[in-house]
């Protein structure tokens, strides 16, 4: 007789501390580099009122690469979800193959078996997805602050009489 399959059960924390260690050096360095511009950024904002046109330019700058290390992150964690999103199909597939050929399981305990594997990929697929879509919506709110100081600086050229 062919033992129950067992399940490990991972909470959602769990997962994501695991994700954290499997970061690539990359993506790493992308969050690392966004960090240390989230400083800066928050440095100039402290006197918003009070910028030049020229730190106000600065500022926007810090935004743009700010952004462009978000879309990094964001695209790393795309592809960890599309990844595992394919993944949990396969496995399924193969899981069920290998339950019904060397496992001689039935036809519904292999399908059993199989959306076990397809479960645990689609876990790790779910949480890879909201990753990306939060570095995403964090890339897409720096284009709209980017506007905004460039609007500043308009507001600033109009006050000071030049068009």
């Amino acid at each position: 007789m062919t033992p129950p399959i067992q399940e490990e059960v991972l909470s959602p924390e769990e997962l994501k501390e695991a994700f954290k260690e499997d970061l690539p050096k990359g993506a790493a360095l992308a969050i690392k580099l966004h960090n240390e511009l989230l400083t800066s950024i928050n440095a100039y904002e402290e006197n918003l009122d009070a910028l030049t046109p020229f730190q106000i330019a600065k500022l926007e700058h810090y935004y743009n690469r700010a952004e462009r290390e978000a879309w990094k992150i964001a695209g790393y964690y795309k592809s960890q979800y599309q990844f595992y999103f394919g993944r949990a199909s396969t496995e399924r597939g193969q899981s069920y193959i290998y339950e019904r050929e060397t496992n001689k399981r039935a036809i519904n305990d292999s399908n059993y078996a199989s959306r076990i594997k397809e479960g645990i990929n689609l876990e790790k697929s779910g949480i890879y997805e909201g990753y990306y879509v939060t570095w995403k919506g964090i890339a897409v709110s720096y284009q709209g602050m980017q506007n905004t100081l460039k609007d500043m600086i308009k507001a600033i050229k109009k006050e000071d009489g030049e068009q």
